[in-house]
């Protein structure tokens, strides 16, 4: 499966980081105040409808906090799956600069005709600098709701970004930062080992929102644009 092998890449380069103490902290998350990267985002939090799989989330990280109290830990109602990425984060962009509106139209007509998504979240992995929980649609209408994103943006011609780093196909959740050195690289590594195929539940989504966004997805700096509910 595409998607396993993605995060099974990401968990061997996060493994090699950690055995030879090269893993990434995160510059901006000391000084969030100055982070003037903002961008446009299309999403759907986790913690709607069941919140049995947030709480098992919320339970992994109190976990690593154990180990490393000074990293960044995701806040559980910050918690989201992102759909696509319009505008991928640029320092001092403004929603000034373009026309929300055209961009709210294509969001709103091609959720019209999505369904609920489901996704399995099962297993931990991980970047040089970034931990995530894997997560699995349980079904294709996630990646068709994102090709009908691309689809239709591209042909309202507004200004995207997308797939620029690389085309989002996963379902992950990044849940813990790193920003300060860690205090026990090994003993890190042997927990996210012991939730490498933890099955922290499912989350149905029926709630999608179209926003106006720092880096992280936090809320005191989140501009909601659109909100859809599928049915």
């Amino acid at each position: 499966m595409m998607i396993q092998s993605i995060y099974d890449d990401m968990w061997q380069r996060f493994e090699l980081a950690l055995k030879r103490n090269e893993y990434e902290l995160d510059p901006y998350l000391s000084d969030l105040e100055n982070d003037t990267r903002r961008g446009i985002t299309a999403l759907a939090y986790l913690n709607q409808g069941n919140r049995s799989t947030v709480n098992e989330i919320i339970r992994f990280q109190k976990e690593v906090r154990e180990l490393e109290p000074e990293q960044y830990y995701h806040p559980s109602n910050e918690l989201h799956l992102t759909v696509l990425s319009v505008i991928s984060c640029l320092p001092e962009f403004a929603v000034t600069e373009i026309d929300v509106n055209s961009y709210i139209d294509v969001f709103r007509s091609v959720l019209k005709n999505t369904g609920k998504i489901e996704i399995r979240y099962q297993g931990v992995s991980a970047s040089p600098n970034c931990i995530v929980i894997q997560g699995f649609p349980t079904s294709d209408t996630l990646e068709r709701l994102r090709n009908e994103l691309r689809t239709q943006l591209t042909e309202a011609g507004v200004r995207v970004t997308f797939d620029s780093r690389y085309k989002l196909v996963t379902a992950h959740s990044s849940i813990i930062r790193f920003k300060a050195p860690l205090n026990d690289a090994q003993q890190l590594l042997a927990l996210c080992q012991r939730y490498r195929n933890h099955d922290f539940g499912r989350v149905v989504l029926e709630d999608f929102e179209l926003v106006f966004n720092n880096w992280y997805q936090n809320l005191d700096v989140t501009k909601s644009l659109a909100k859809y509910r599928v049915q």
